[in-house]
């Protein structure tokens, strides 16, 4: 079995839906590297981007996924690639997660993490 785990910043807030008799959480999630470019003295950043899905009736854990919020995931990714009308390529890289884990701090200063991750720092979602 593949298992991938990345540790990022939410890029919007999670999203809950009834899908049968189950509930699915969708959030995506950038993880970024940055370092410094030999040839202009300048520090780049690459940014990529996931879109996960949590499945499983335990869906509180969405209250706390704010956008900005990091968290470590885990779990089996996924890609997939369609062509659109107007024939350009589009392609997504996912993860289906089996693990959540709150790390605590949003990614922009001046901008405060919700109170119980503020209180419980590193809460892990199963």
């Amino acid at each position: 079995m593949q298992r991938l785990t990345i540790i990022g910043h939410l890029g919007n807030d999670a999203e809950v839906k009834d899908v049968g008799q189950n509930q699915v959480i969708n959030f995506s999630i950038a993880v970024s590297e940055s370092y410094i470019s030999k040839q202009t003295n300048e520090k780049v950043t690459n940014t990529t981007w996931y879109e996960v899905a949590k499945w499983g009736n335990n869906t509180a854990v969405a209250q706390h996924l704010k956008k900005g919020t990091q968290v470590l995931v885990e779990g089996k990714p996924t890609a997939r690639a369609w062509q659109k009308e107007d024939g350009s390529l589009v392609s997504v890289l996912g993860l289906n997660a089996f693990e959540i884990r709150l790390l605590g701090g949003a990614k922009s200063e001046g901008t405060s993490a919700p109170a119980a991750q503020a209180q419980q720092p590193h809460n892990s979602f199963v």
